[in-house]
């Protein structure tokens, strides 16, 4: 029984080995002893590993505000022996159905500067302190478990769910160099970094105790599955306080209620979707099932629950701000186009300042929010969710 060995091209498909040399180009240096300010460092913990035992590395930027914004990277999720057979990596032949990436090294860093990261004038972050925590362990951020499982070739192997271990090691070394004392903390995340947000932003306001001005801000992160409990003990690993906040099929609800009961006055709840989010709508017929389809009845199945999901949060939490967006698909998912799906994640791409709901960008409402202002947006865009349960 083994973990995979590091990257090769040998497998690798023509895209990854011409784009590979550029995108290393382009990754960022090590964090050195005396780092500047506004400039991105690589963290690469001695013994984190991604979930096929490659190195694993999160990034840091020191900025000029003594505020905070820690983003965690989305990438999927396995919680089972058979999705942990059935992971993405840009060194191997794409495949269907593929659950998460078994590796980040090429791409996290250029996903990091973009959105809510940019250094770009109009972004009223930029000269945040920033924490990048890249993704590759299939666990949402919180696992510390090593899970065996028959690959496709009928090999013995190891899925290194050491989410939380690499997140943890990341932040322990760039609280070194940012400093312990933020005014201000937003912890956000797109797709599995989403709910890996709404898991650790109690987690995360331990090891700032003295900051008590902190924003939860999930983006993409919600999926309905009766087992998140078993998964997160039994495959993960997960530390035990998160846990026991599970208790429903909604991982992303009973993490942010848990959160609001635990710091009613020092933890702020924002959460943005699209109203029918391609990557997110073919778990529906996964779970119900076992096939991953994203297709009309998907993406409806989708839009009715986060209608429902979204008068839950707001019962659960009357001050919680919500962003519902409609931004269809990319005109090459032709298919997803015409079941009328759309985007998946928004704070972390180009979009983030572009896209308009009631005259709002994404980041102008986080903005807001952040600054004592949380706004409820586009909630009407869900008005037509079927009422067909999902499939």
């Amino acid at each position: 029984m083994s973990s995979s060995t590091g990257p090769t091209y040998r497998d690798a498909p023509l895209a990854t080995k011409i784009l590979a040399p550029l995108l290393r180009a382009r990754q960022f240096p090590a964090l050195p002893a005396s780092p500047r300010s506004g400039k991105w460092y690589r963290i690469a913990p001695p013994g984190a590993v991604s979930a096929n035992g490659d190195v694993y590395h999160g990034s840091v930027r020191i900025g000029s505000e003594n505020k905070l914004i820690i983003m965690f990277h989305g990438g999927g999720v396995s919680w089972n022996e058979y999705m942990a057979a059935h992971p993405a990596s840009m060194y191997r032949k794409p495949t269907k159905p593929n659950f998460y990436a078994s590796e980040s090294d090429l791409i996290a860093d250029l996903v990091t500067t973009h959105g809510v990261g940019s250094r770009r004038n109009d972004n009223p972050f930029r000269d945040w302190s920033m924490i990048s925590i890249s993704y590759s362990s299939g666990d949402f951020h919180t696992g510390t478990a090593d899970f065996p499982y028959t690959d496709a070739s009928g090999e013995q192997q190891i899925l290194h769910h050491h989410g939380y271990s690499n997140y943890r090691a990341v932040m322990s070394t760039a609280i070194e160099a940012i400093g312990a004392q933020p005014e201000q903390i937003v912890v956000t995340g797109f797709s599995a970094g989403g709910f890996g947000a709404a898991l650790l932003t109690d987690d995360v306001m331990t090891q700032f105790p003295n900051c008590s001005d902190v924003t939860c801000c999930v983006d993409g992160g919600f999926m309905l599955y009766d087992g998140w409990r078993d998964a997160a003990s039994t495959v993960w690993g997960a530390p035990s306080d998160i846990v026991e906040r599970l208790h429903s099929e909604n991982i992303t609800l009973d993490a942010l209620t848990a959160l609001h009961r635990d710091h009613p006055h020092s933890a702020r709840v924002l959460f943005i979707s699209s109203t029918r989010d391609h990557a997110l709508a073919e778990y529906w017929p996964f779970v119900a099932e076992g096939v991953m389809r994203a297709d009309r009845a998907s993406g409806d199945a989708f839009q009715r629950d986060l209608a429902v999901m979204c008068r839950q949060l707001q019962a659960a939490i009357p001050d919680t701000g919500i962003f519902i967006y409609d931004t269809p698909v990319p005109a090459n998912l032709k298919d997803a186009r015409a079941a009328d799906l759309t985007q998946h994640c928004i704070i972390s791409s180009r979009q983030a300042d572009k896209v308009r709901v009631e005259g709002k960008t994404p980041l102008g409402w986080l903005w807001d929010a952040v600054n004592g202002h949380p706004a409820t947006i586009g909630l009407s865009l869900l008005d037509d969710a079927p009422a067909k349960s999902r499939p």
